[in-house]
């Protein structure tokens, strides 16, 4: 009975001690791709060896793409909640992020206020008061774009269409998001029309003869891959081409086209 006795009160001690160290950390969910995290004040997941979360601002720049502004330290209270150690007011250091970034947490209206956070750092208030130019706004779609987010970039890209519809890089950037959106016919339209007036831009005859591979106009869209090649004297895009057609003649069985194309990736 004694022995029951204090096995109990060792496992209620582990127990308490156990939840405690629990109510003592935030109630955090690391789940936020950095991409949703855009003009917003986010903590990154704390690393086995750190004793405290960094705290920064998501931003996308223009050249760089998506960038993390490194704000200060944060720690967790004896409440649980969020606290401030040491913040950088005269000095900036980013690091830009990419595909192998964790999911991150952005913080609530709440947390910020609470850490009496601005809407956003004041130096990049002054940088967000100049005007985008509509090629400021093509490059902010191309990072879209790159990271499998034309989901974002189609908006700002029809926006800047309709502003200034011959602004330079725009009709690629705005078919490479149709295409991945699955808007084919739309991106064939621009691209026939673009052709006429930029008919030595293999990345036009790229974009066009994938948009036609999806409605199986596989004729045209080989002879479109072709003139491609010719006027690419870039090896990795040729052979980026040349896989694509590969793959996609292998993928109906077509056994001649496809020992042509596989032909042309072994060169």
């Amino acid at each position: 009975m004694l022995r029951n006795f204090y096995l109990h009160s060792i496992v209620l001690f582990y127990t308490t001690l156990i939840l405690g160290q629990i109510r003592k950390q935030p109630n955090i969910q690391f789940e936020t791709n950095y991409i949703d995290a855009v003009d917003h004040w986010v903590v990154l997941p704390q690393k086995t060896t750190d004793l405290n979360y960094l705290l920064g601002y998501v931003y996308l720049d223009d050249i760089v793409g998506f960038t993390f502004a490194f704000y200060g330290e944060l720690s967790v209270d004896s409440f649980s909640n969020w606290k401030l150690q040491e913040n950088l007011q005269y000095y900036i250091v980013k690091s830009a992020l990419d595909s192998k970034t964790p999911p991150i947490h952005q913080l609530t209206s709440k947390e910020t206020n609470r850490l009496h956070l601005p809407e956003k750092p004041l130096w990049l208030q002054l940088y967000d008061q100049r005007e985008k130019t509509p090629e400021q706004l093509i490059l902010q779609a191309y990072h879209y774009n790159k990271a499998n987010r034309s989901d974002l970039a189609l908006p700002i890209l029809e926006n800047v269409f309709s502003i200034k519809p011959k602004t330079k890089n725009l009709i690629f950037e705005l078919c490479f998001a149709y295409n991945a959106l699955g808007k084919y016919e739309k991106a064939i339209d621009l691209l026939r029309n673009e052709l006429k007036h930029d008919a030595k831009n293999y990345m036009l005859y790229r974009e066009l003869g994938f948009a036609l591979l999806q409605l199986n106009e596989f004729e045209e869209a080989e002879n479109l891959y072709e003139q491609g090649m010719k006027m690419c004297d870039n090896t990795a895009q040729q052979r980026e081409m040349a896989i694509d057609m590969a793959q996609t003649f292998f993928a109906i069985k077509d056994e001649k086209r496809f020992e042509k194309w596989a032909a042309i990736l072994r060169k």
